[in-house]
């Protein structure tokens, strides 16, 4: 009876120092500190779009983390706006019925060096597909956000790139496009997050 209620204090002992060292940050943030790129190469026609909105958090704490992160599709621009207005038509990424895309999940594994694996559900059209990738992060202090005329709050910045394929969410690209649009596309990110209350 004395060892169970002592490993119950123990465990509630981690549980409580998880929570109590808990980081959530807010990505919803100024466009300034977002920059989302994607990128289709074909022979006929490169396409390098941008985004410039994100919304979602990330928690990290000792036992259990989280992340739940998504760009709007009205927010993603090529430069032609006839070919945006395409991009979100119902024949392809249907901004109207699916008006994010969303990558979600509770997997970040730190590998080292500041590079962190980050496993989860990538949905885009509806279709969710299991997508893992490795993100550089970077801390930044609130001193040293504050000295840099940002908020003076703890920020963090991720990096990444990573590709996906169209038709694994389930658009298949027209044949009269075929020239024109990989079914493979590249994406990278830049995006800052800060610091939020727990």
């Amino acid at each position: 009876m004395k060892t169970m209620l002592s490993l119950a204090i123990a465990i509630f002992a981690i549980t409580t120092l998880s929570d109590a060292n808990a980081q959530t940050y807010d990505f919803k943030v100024d466009s300034k500190f977002v920059n989302i790129t994607f990128e289709s190469k074909m022979d006929l026609e490169d396409i390098v779009g941008t985004s410039r909105t994100v919304t979602g958090t990330a928690k990290l704490t000792k036992g259990a983390t989280s992340f739940d992160i998504s760009v709007p599709i009205d927010s993603m621009m090529t430069g032609i706006e006839v070919r945006d207005d395409h991009m979100r038509n119902e024949y392809w990424l249907n901004a109207a019925k699916y008006p994010n895309i969303r990558f979600y999940g509770q997997s970040i594994k730190e590998i080292g060096g500041g590079v962190y694996e980050v496993a989860g559900k990538f949905v885009m059209r509806g279709v969710e597909k299991p997508l893992t990738v490795k993100v550089n992060v970077a801390k930044i202090p609130a001193d040293k956000a504050g000295a840099a005329g940002m908020e003076k709050v703890n920020w963090v910045r991720l990096r990444a790139s990573f590709k996906i394929k169209l038709s694994d969410h389930g658009l298949k690209v027209p044949e009269m496009a075929a020239a024109k649009v990989a079914d493979e596309w590249n994406v990278s990110i830049s995006i800052f997050g800060k610091e939020v209350s727990k």
